[in-house]
C-alpha cells in the first residue's frame, strides 16, 4: 500500500501597496485642490496655502491637510470662502481619482495572499482618503498608516504574518529602505507620479521588478512576474 504523500506547503505570500500616486493619482488631486482653492479664495491666499502646507509638512514630515486648514484659518480670520476652501479639501472624492485597474489589482493578488494598504500620511485624513477611496473595504480593512512606514515593517509582519512580503510603492527610497531592513521582501517600482517618474540611478539599489502603471499588472501573469 502507497503512502500517503502531501504536496509541501506553498511559502505564504502578503502584498502591501501604498497609496498616494500608486493606487490614486495624487499629483491630479494636489492640482485640482491648487485650482478650486485659487478660485476661491484669490491668487495671492491660494499662494499661502500651499506655504503654509510645505511648512507644516516639514514640521510633521508628513503632509497634515487638518493642520494646514486651521493654520489658514489663523492666518486669514475673516475670508469669507474658508468654509469653501475647508469642504473643498475635506471632502474631495477620492474614488475618482483611483488609477485605472486598481481595485482589480487589489482582487487579484488577493487570488494568491492577502493584500493591505500600507501608507504614510496624518492619522486622520489619510485614514479618511482612504476609506472614501473603497480602498480600505477593498483589502478588508487591513491599513497600516504610520508617520513613517518603512520604520514599522515589523509591526505589519506582526499584524499580517507571512513568509515574505510584495510592496508596491512609487518612491525608490521607500523601497530601498524597507529591503534593508528585511530580505524576505519583493519590491515593485511603480512609476506613476512625480516621484516614481524622477526616481534615478542614485535613489538606491534597483527595485526587483518596475510598473509603468498599476493597471498593468492586470495584463501579467502573477506567478511569473514574482519568480526570481
Amino acid at each position: 500500500m502507497l503512502e500517503h504523500v502531501t504536496e509541501p506547503e506553498r511559502p505564504s505570500v502578503a502584498f502591501l501597496f501604498d497609496v498616494d500616486n500608486t493606487l490614486l493619482d495624487n499629483d491630479r488631486v494636489k492640482a485640482e485642490l491648487a485650482t478650486g482653492i485659487e478660485e476661491a479664495v484669490g491668487k495671492a491666499a491660494g499662494a499661502r496655502f500651499w506655504e503654509i502646507y510645505e511648512d507644516v509638512r516639514w514640521m510633521r514630515d508628513y503632509v497634515d491637510y487638518p493642520d494646514t486648514l486651521q493654520r489658514f484659518r489663523e492666518a486669514f480670520p475673516h475670508e469669507p470662502a474658508f468654509p469653501e476652501v475647508a469642504e473643498l479639501v475635506l471632502g474631495y472624492p477620492y474614488q475618482s481619482v483611483l488609477y485605472p485597474g486598481a481595485l482589480e489589482v487589489l482582487a487579484k493578488v488577493q487570488s494568491v495572499g492577502p493584500a493591505a494598504i500600507l501608507t504614510d500620511g496624518d492619522p486622520v485624513f489619510q485614514a479618511a482618503k482612504i476609506a472614501r477611496a473603497g480602498l480600505a473595504e477593498a483589502v478588508e480593512r487591513r491599513v497600516f498608516l504610520y508617520a513613517h512606514k518603512e520604520a514599522h515593517l515589523a509591526n505589519v509582519k506582526e499584524a499580517l504574518p507571512a513568509d515574505w512580503y510584495v510592496i508596491f510603492d512609487d518612491k525608490l527610497s521607500v523601497l530601498d529602505a524597507v529591503e534593508r531592513l528585511d530580505q524576505r521582501v519583493f519590491t515593485v517600482h511603480v512609476r506613476q507620479g512625480h516621484y516614481g517618474v524622477a526616481a534615478g540611478a542614485n535613489a538606491g539599489r534597483r527595485p526587483d521588478r518596475s510598473l509603468e502603471r498599476i493597471g498593468d499588472l492586470l495584463d501579467l501573469d502573477l506567478a511569473s512576474f514574482l519568480a526570481d
